[in-house]
């Protein structure tokens, strides 16, 4: 991604929201594993990231192991608290009904060797992990479609993303 001005935008806590359910971009942290990705680039409390997030898929894959899977360039990383019902069950981290899932299930560091490399990660929110962690999310600059903004800002866009600040409203 090329050098794009950052770009203040004033959002409503619905609209954030709704933003991070879609999808927004972070430019750096890849090559770690998704535990420092979480802890130190977004900034999420250690005790959270361990206790809360019990729901974690990378690449569409469920992650039991936050030390072992390695985050990408390009890489779409989902966060969500613990989800209801059986297939909640099956998908939560660690959980009793996890091995019915070992085939879909992330298989750990591949595609990267640990060095940093540029590109950007899209992270996605759900459920409980919307209130917890959006405001977390809002401190620092983030990446958002271009197409996800409407008037000023859209002529920052590089590769699709506008670089923003973000106030919540």
């Amino acid at each position: 991604m090329g050098e794009a001005p950052t770009v203040r935008v004033t959002l409503s806590r619905p609209a954030f929201k709704a933003l991070l359910q879609r999808g927004i971009g972070i430019p750096d942290g890849t090559g770690t594993s998704v535990r420092e990705f979480l802890q130190r680039t977004l900034g999420i409390d250690p005790a959270y990231v361990e206790e809360q997030l019990q729901t974690v898929f990378l690449d569409g894959h469920p992650v039991d192991d936050f030390d072992r899977a390695r985050v990408r360039p390009g890489a779409v990383l989902a966060l969500s608290g613990a989800m209801p019902g059986l297939a909640g069950a099956t998908m939560r981290r660690g959980g009793y009904y996890a091995r019915m899932r070992e085939g879909i299930t992330h298989a750990g560091a591949h595609g990267t060797d640990g060095s940093a490399e540029e590109g950007v990660v899209i992270v996605k929110l759900f459920n409980r992990t919307l209130a917890d962690l959006a405001e977390t999310l809002a401190k620092r600059p983030l990446l958002v479609p271009g197409d996800a903004l409407d008037g000023p800002g859209t002529e920052a866009e590089v590769d699709g993303w506008v670089l923003v600040a973000v106030t919540l409203a």
